[in-house]
């Protein structure tokens, strides 16, 4: 139940479509961009009129039956969706909160964060790729830039120095036959690793196995860094 002032009206609806734009982005990255689609999935506890408030604002538009966003819309959906996905990983790999119980935090982060913070989160996190589930994570200037703010806490596994350690968090790879054989030497999320040379080859240990992996295949692996 609503027990706020009317001046809250206008925040609230625009969280709402601001929710609504994440949604359609997201839904364009799975292929589902018809209209009855998006129409189903914003139903489903959005505001019913969120749709058309976007159609109105010229955030949203028709196309042959399918949704598309305006320039100003996709701007709106992609920071929205990047500061959301930025915050699972925050959760997740600062906070130790499971990947299972992050969205309904990470929602309401994603209307709240500044953009100095969300460039901060980014920055500090070693400007993460991938959200815990996987999906990509929309860069922002500060990833092109990699900008030397902050001495990243998560870093991937390449950058480490020899004799560093660091708790694996994610494997930002698509493969799944590299995903198991790396899970199989017991490079799993959580498993505590150690660089033991960085050139010719890089060298790895995890408990009592020894590892050479190649530079391409150490970028895609995350950790954070053990002090």
């Amino acid at each position: 139940m609503y027990f706020g002032s009317m001046s809250r009206l206008k925040p609230a609806a625009l969280e709402e479509e601001e929710e609504a734009l994440g949604v359609i982005w997201h839904n364009h990255e799975l292929g589902q961009c018809h209209e009855e689609q998006i129409r189903t999935v914003l139903s489903q506890g959005i505001s019913p009129d969120v749709f058309e408030r976007l159609l109105s604002k010229d955030l949203a538009r028709l196309s042959s039956g399918n949704v598309e966003l305006s320039e100003s819309g996709r701007t709106l959906a992609q920071d929205v969706t990047r500061r959301h996905r930025l915050a699972e990983r925050l959760l997740v790999d600062l906070l130790d909160v499971g990947a299972g119980q992050i969205d309904e935090d990470a929602c309401r982060w994603e209307h709240i964060l500044s953009p100095e913070a969300t460039r901060a989160i980014c920055t500090l996190l070693g400007h993460p790729r991938h959200c815990p589930h996987g999906t990509p994570i929309p860069p922002g200037e500060c990833c092109k830039q990699w900008l030397d703010q902050a001495d990243p806490v998560i870093t991937s596994l390449d950058k480490l120095l020899p004799g560093n350690s660091g708790k694996i968090v994610y494997l930002a790879m698509e493969d799944k036959p590299v995903i198991q054989k790396l899970l199989a030497l017991g490079l799993t999320p959580g498993s505590l690793v150690t660089l033991k040379q960085s050139r010719p080859s890089i060298v790895v240990q995890t408990g009592e196995t020894v590892i050479a992996l190649e530079q391409e295949l150490a970028q895609r692996i995350s950790v954070k860094k053990v002090f």
